[in-house]
């Protein structure tokens, strides 16, 4: 089934919902490659992605949060940086722009490279009037 988020008679039938609409409509536009492979971690209220870059320095990445959406983006080698001589070409550095639709109370904590895998610490932060309380009977 195919949801149109455009159509007139959903729009006007779903009120206060406008960032959530337009997240949804956002992913179902991406198409994901399998390039680079990515591995995904939770523990209790943190969250990790974990992304294989071999051979792609850290001031060759772009990482962006905006509006709910976790951008990593990588505009392939240069020409400067290839050598003419190799022989075999196994270790992909190709262009890559990686998207993840983050919930609203997900908050990154920071961003690490090293060894070729680069590491994103995410936290849940729920707020106060979000949490379990004990109420009090009189």
């Amino acid at each position: 089934m195919l949801i149109n988020f455009t159509d007139p008679m959903f729009s006007n039938r779903v009120l206060g919902f406008e960032n959530l609409v337009d997240r949804l409509e956002r992913i179902s536009n991406e198409s994901q490659t399998g390039y680079p492979p990515y591995n995904i971690y939770k523990d209790g209220l943190k969250f990790q992605i974990e992304v294989a870059l071999a051979g792609i320095e850290k001031k060759d990445l772009d990482i962006e949060l905006c509006d709910g959406a976790l951008t990593i983006k990588h505009d392939g080698p240069n020409a400067t940086s290839e050598n003419s001589e190799t022989l075999h070409k196994g270790i992909a550095k190709r262009a890559f722009k990686l998207k993840f639709t983050l919930a609203e109370d997900l908050e990154v904590l920071g961003a690490s490279l090293k060894n070729g895998l680069l590491t994103i610490d995410m936290e849940r932060v729920v707020p106060d009037h979000k949490k379990p309380r004990v109420i009090e009977v009189k």
